[in-house]
């Protein structure tokens, strides 16, 4: 019932993280990167309140229908596993990776247009502007074999350290 009441609140709130009062706070932060990546973790707030419905729920019917007491917490707690870990990749899967990212990969830059803002000058560094669908605006540091001049617009060869490799733009 504790878990079940701790879902219902979590659910109101629409956090994880409880405000009260706006000067309390109490949150769980994880480190995503160790459990795979940005996303949900397997011990968020939901899941882990999920996972106490389930075992409580499971563990009081099959306790009533007579079954031993053993297989009911043997039987309870696989299907609370079973549910949390189909709710971690229901999450995974479709809210987290369907949210759009910000992050521009260079490898799927190469071949596209991009403007100087800082002209490019053989031996130095210039700076193109790049516009992205996941961004919009996005600036990189520019090489060249040729000088090209501010406002021209260049082709992406590659990138070299996070420096765009470019040449001018033919036509």
């Amino acid at each position: 019932m504790i878990s079940l009441l701790f879902l219902i609140v979590l659910v109101a709130l629409g956090g994880y993280g409880l405000d009260i009062g706006g000067d309390v706070d109490a949150d769980v932060d994880l480190d995503y990167g160790d459990f795979g990546g940005p996303g949900i973790s397997p011990l968020s707030l939901p899941l882990v309140a999920a996972f106490g419905t389930t075992f409580g729920a499971v563990g009081a019917i099959l306790e009533t229908s007579g079954t031993s007491d053993v297989l009911a917490a043997v039987g309870a707690t696989a299907s609370a596993l079973l549910i949390a870990g189909v709710m971690y990749w229901a999450v995974g899967t479709f809210l987290v990776k369907a949210q759009a990212s910000t992050e521009v990969k260079p490898a799927a830059l190469i071949g596209r247009d991009a403007s100087v803002v800082i002209p490019v000058r053989p031996g130095s560094q210039g700076q193109i502007l790049v516009i992205t669908q996941e961004r919009g605006r996005s600036l990189f540091p520019a090489i060249g074999a040729e000088e090209i001049p501010r406002d021209a617009v260049v082709e992406i060869t590659g990138f070299t350290g996070g420096v765009a490799n470019v040449r001018k733009k033919v036509g």
